[in-house]
């Protein structure tokens, strides 16, 4: 009917259009899926790429933070026997290693330096990459060995703390005046032979708080030395987890 053909040919028209629009809609919709796949893989190589440079970084300061702790724990443990001899002879008046019982006394209250690296771990926290990290074994490694410097400065600070309050004490009562014998001589360096340890300073207020120093540092294997041999325990184990992930 010629009635009617006017409306089919819009008909046909129209559903042509519709399926042009449709399509360009489609291909629209693919083309924002690409490009956010494309994004995302973008992201992840950038992600991982960074992830591995904060790794390396890591595993470099662990390296040398290893090389402190062994450096530190050979110093405590040479301190340990130091400290327990110099007891044992002040107890039997035997005053005849004066350099041993300088070196044991000064090592006390002279500031133990910790040179810990925390930086690239610090960093890596903050740079909001470590919520992306998926290997649970090594996010716990990670947190567990960073507590243990802690927890090794946290009782190297306060052995310092409590032994410059006793150096304070044998300032103020004089000990340090009688035992260099500042009036007598004078001193250039602390590593030379400064005082005379003798039988008069053993009856001096003192001597009691050189035998406090000398029994806490005789008694440092039974925490301390065992901090630092955790940690460097720790450190290699936690380096072989790292270079897994960096050749992964």
């Amino acid at each position: 009917m010629k009635f009617f053909r006017p409306f089919r040919q819009n008909s046909k028209g129209n559903f042509d259009y519709i399926k042009y629009a449709l399509g360009e809609v489609i291909l629209v919709v693919v083309g924002i899926l690409i490009a956010l796949q494309v994004n995302n893989f973008n992201e992840k190589r950038i992600e991982k790429r960074a992830m591995k440079d904060y790794f390396q970084k890591i595993s470099f300061n662990i390296n040398a933070d290893i090389k402190e702790s062994e450096r530190l724990l050979k110093f405590r443990q040479n301190h340990i026997v130091g400290c327990n001899k110099v007891s044992k002879a002040l107890i039997e008046n035997n005053f005849s290693d004066q350099l041993l019982i300088q070196k044991a006394i000064f090592e006390m209250i002279i500031e133990v330096q910790l040179n810990y690296n925390k930086d690239a771990f610090e960093s890596l926290k903050s740079s909001g990459y470590l919520r992306y990290l998926k290997n649970e074994e090594l996010e716990e490694s990670l947190n567990d060995y960073y507590n243990q410097i802690n927890q090794i400065e946290m009782f190297e600070i306060d052995q310092r703390d409590w032994a410059n309050e006793l150096e304070l004490e044998l300032d103020r009562n004089g000990f340090f005046y009688s035992y260099t014998q500042l009036d007598q001589k004078v001193h250039t360096d602390l590593f030379t032979l400064m005082g005379n340890y003798n039988s008069e300073l053993k009856n001096h207020p003192g001597h009691k708080i050189i035998m406090r120093l000398l029994f806490r540092g005789g008694t440092n294997n039974s925490f301390l030395t065992g901090f630092y041999e955790n940690h460097i325990k720790t450190g290699n184990q936690l380096i072989e987890i790292l270079n897994q992930e960096i050749n992964y």
